[in-house]
């Protein structure tokens, strides 16, 4: 698996200090963490992480101004399953599939902004929701626009036999214009494919947050469902949610990727390659 210095994700901890993890908490090892290419197929599921922190340039200079601006970045925290924080430069926070609100990096302002893909236990909790001080999607299409943010709620379905709808679905999607960046998170998305009016709809994406391992989605390492609605999409990052062991496994088979410990990453368009990369993060 060759190594892709493109990717700049900065976690809280040096991403150089990772080590393997146990997504399906069950005890038992993942795929090693090396600093190396693999020398045979024997061991190409082991996941690469740079020796050194990439950083890219953060400062650009116009041919009229000498002024330098800061390149716009996300704040990501991953804090539980499909559980995310979204964080604009401008301040504008976007909280996704909140299952455990006592993970939060703060409590919840009118500020904020609340997306509930589904109403299974470990994306939703209803008193969250209910008293939830800020304007929120839930579990619907439509469109938020605060400072810096815009979020669009697309309909799917959580197991392939159900059909999409745009209000009281089981499953949704939401696209997010953030720092530069366009961020997809799928919930519990069951599909055997993205339908053309969703690829449409989603249009490029940068970062995907979506799921590879879900027995409630007909989703596993026999049928590589998961992996496959990633092809078809083909984001510059990819971001596993639900994941296992056996999953986990099979990412560096699809694309080259990188492990993160910490519970929060920043992301700016220019560290993103133009291809397909995977991060898998500690928390899961």
């Amino acid at each position: 698996m060759r190594r892709h210095p493109s990717l700049l994700l900065v976690a809280a901890s040096c991403l150089a200090a990772c080590s393997a993890t146990d997504p399906a908490g069950e005890g038992a090892s993942v795929p090693s963490v090396s600093t190396v290419a693999p020398a045979s197929s024997e061991t190409s599921s082991s996941i690469v992480v740079p020796t050194t922190p990439f950083t890219s340039p953060t400062t650009s200079t116009s041919a009229a101004t000498t002024t330098t601006q800061p390149e716009q970045c996300l704040t990501l925290r991953h804090e539980n399953y499909a559980q995310f924080e979204l964080i604009a430069p401008e301040g504008t926070r976007v909280l996704i599939d909140i299952g455990d609100p006592s993970r939060l990096s703060s409590p919840a302002t009118p500020a904020d902004i609340l997306l509930t893909t589904h109403t299974h236990w470990d994306h939703y909790d209803e008193r969250f929701q209910a008293s939830f001080p800020g304007r929120q999607l839930f579990t619907s299409v439509g469109t938020i626009d605060a400072p810096g943010v815009h979020v669009e709620g697309i309909a799917s379905a959580h197991r392939n036999s159900q059909r999409p709808k745009p209000e009281g679905g089981y499953n949704y999607i939401y696209l997010v214009e953030i720092a530069g960046l366009r961020v997809a998170h799928f919930g519990d998305i069951g599909q055997d494919q993205l339908s053309p009016e969703q690829l449409a709809q989603l249009g490029t994406v940068d970062v995907a947050l979506s799921q590879v391992a879900n027995p409630y989605s007909d989703m596993d390492a026999r049928n590589r469902k998961g992996f496959e609605l990633m092809a078809q999409l083909a984001p510059r990052l990819f971001i596993p949610t639900h994941v296992d062991r056996s999953t986990a496994a099979l990412l560096p088979d699809y694309w080259p990727g990188t492990q993160a410990t910490g519970a929060e990453i920043t992301i700016c368009p220019s560290g993103l390659a133009d291809t397909t990369e995977f991060l898998l993060l500690d928390a899961n």
